[in-house]
């Protein structure tokens, strides 16, 4: 079985069931987060190799750039300058490429039923004024339904109040660039994220996960994904890993040195890579 074939519908960036059980949401800092940004075309074939590109990369062959610090690949595209721009088509004119572009926010929200019990996982001034901020803006975001009762209905108000911050931080995104995307508009919960007046040649994800939220804006295809550390699945690692694509196993396969904290490590940050990969849009 096929990693894709053990998943339920989604919305692109929400967490598979197995990974949440029947508990609680954990705090967004209880384990670490893993991230992964892949920008450019991608493979036709998901079992095909995909090499990590690097800024000077020309996204006009084929080739994406693999990320596993997403702000770091966008602060390197936004000081890209001249010929050391990674390039792709111009939509307008094929023989004139143009920079590649890419602009993230990240932020945390939790529902109401869960807000007390995160409040002690802010563990810098920074962080708690940004979401006093973002509560500020948008008052709905941290409280977009009533406190509720079983676990079930607690993790869908949770990915609700995800989704709705991640389509309100896009909004923040395309507004800086002088696109105004109607919050009203997005696509559902539920399908890969879409907006009727997102211009040609711009393109957005999503990722999100126990109360933390990766949104992505950029001018090529783009793939965003986010996995907090579960150490449950280091007692079915290998079933996991079986779930990779051949690439993704062989390179594990290679680290066989590791220790089981490492290979859980390993794991995940080529799952994130995968994911990333399959949320690119195909043409």
């Amino acid at each position: 079985m096929t990693a894709r074939q053990g998943k339920d519908v989604r919305e692109a960036g929400e967490p598979v069931e197995d990974n949440l059980a029947d508990e609680p949401a954990v705090r967004p800092t209880d384990h670490p987060a893993y991230r992964c940004v892949v920008l450019g075309r991608a493979a036709s074939d998901d079992t095909a190799s995909l090499s990590t590109g690097s800024p000077s990369a020309d996204l006009s062959n084929g080739e994406p750039l693999i990320s596993h610090d997403p702000h770091a690949l966008a602060a390197s595209l936004a000081s890209a300058t001249g010929g050391t721009a990674c390039t792709l088509p111009n939509p307008c004119s094929e023989s004139s490429p143009r920079p590649a572009r890419l602009w993230l926010a990240e932020a945390c929200v939790l529902p109401a039923v869960c807000a007390d019990l995160a409040a002690p996982s802010i563990n810098s001034s920074a962080e708690a004024s940004r979401r006093r901020s973002l509560r500020a803006r948008h008052p709905d975001v941290d409280n977009a339904a009533p406190p509720v009762s079983s676990a079930k209905a607690r993790r869908r108000q949770q990915r609700e109040a995800e989704s709705h911050l991640a389509r309100v931080l896009l909004g923040e995104l395309a507004a800086a660039q002088g696109i105004q995307l109607a919050l009203a508009d997005w696509s559902p919960r539920g399908q890969a994220p879409h907006h009727p007046a997102l211009p040609a040649g711009f393109y957005v994800s999503i990722a999100h996960r126990h109360g933390h939220v990766l949104v992505g804006l950029a001018t090529a295809p783009l793939g965003l994904d986010l996995e907090y550390r579960n150490p449950r699945h280091a007692h079915d690692l290998d079933a996991r890993i079986a779930m990779l694509p051949t690439d993704a196993r062989e390179r594990l396969a290679e680290a066989s040195h590791l220790n089981e904290t490492e290979r859980l490590d390993g794991f995940y940050r080529e799952w994130v890579r995968y994911e990333g990969t399959y949320k690119i849009p195909r043409h």
